[in-house]
């Protein structure tokens, strides 16, 4: 299946609510939303994301993903049980720099836009591991 390769912009937001806790020194478990731009081809299927979490070990851990706001021009399809390699440039925060090059099973998204549309689509989902508070996502869709 083809892959739409593109520009990639991340853009972190954090809740005002996140944000007033912060200045008043309030323990608040805040999750940040991440938006991600990627592109697709109308009526390609699209692999527009793969979403997985690990140990300190290089284990892989559970992940869920809940659609939060459908698409309205396309449909996404969520594949768990697909295996990739971590990425050379995997952050060293922490102990996870030492999984770059490992092997790790997670969940692919996939999108498709309805025949002949052109112009964009959105998805937002929610990411679960671990026990974690749900991790915002929001992926914007530039058809061509």
């Amino acid at each position: 299946m083809p892959v739409a390769t593109g520009a990639e912009m991340r853009t972190r937001t954090v809740s005002l609510a996140c944000l007033i806790a912060s200045l008043l020194g309030a323990a608040l478990a805040c999750a940040q939303e991440l938006t991600l731009t990627r592109s697709a081809e109308s009526g390609v299927d699209t692999r527009i994301a793969h979403e997985r979490a690990w140990d300190r070990s290089c284990n892989a851990l559970a992940v869920t993903v809940s659609i939060t706001k459908n698409l309205v021009n396309g449909t996404v399809a969520v594949a768990p049980g697909i295996t990739s390699t971590l990425p050379a440039n995997t952050p060293a925060a922490g102990n996870t720099g030492t999984c770059a090059g490992k092997t790790i099973t997670g969940i692919t998204l996939r999108y498709k836009s309805k025949s002949g549309f052109h112009g964009t689509d959105s998805v937002s989902y929610n990411v679960m591991s671990g026990g974690r508070p749900p991790l915002a996502r929001v992926i914007i869709i530039n058809v061509k």
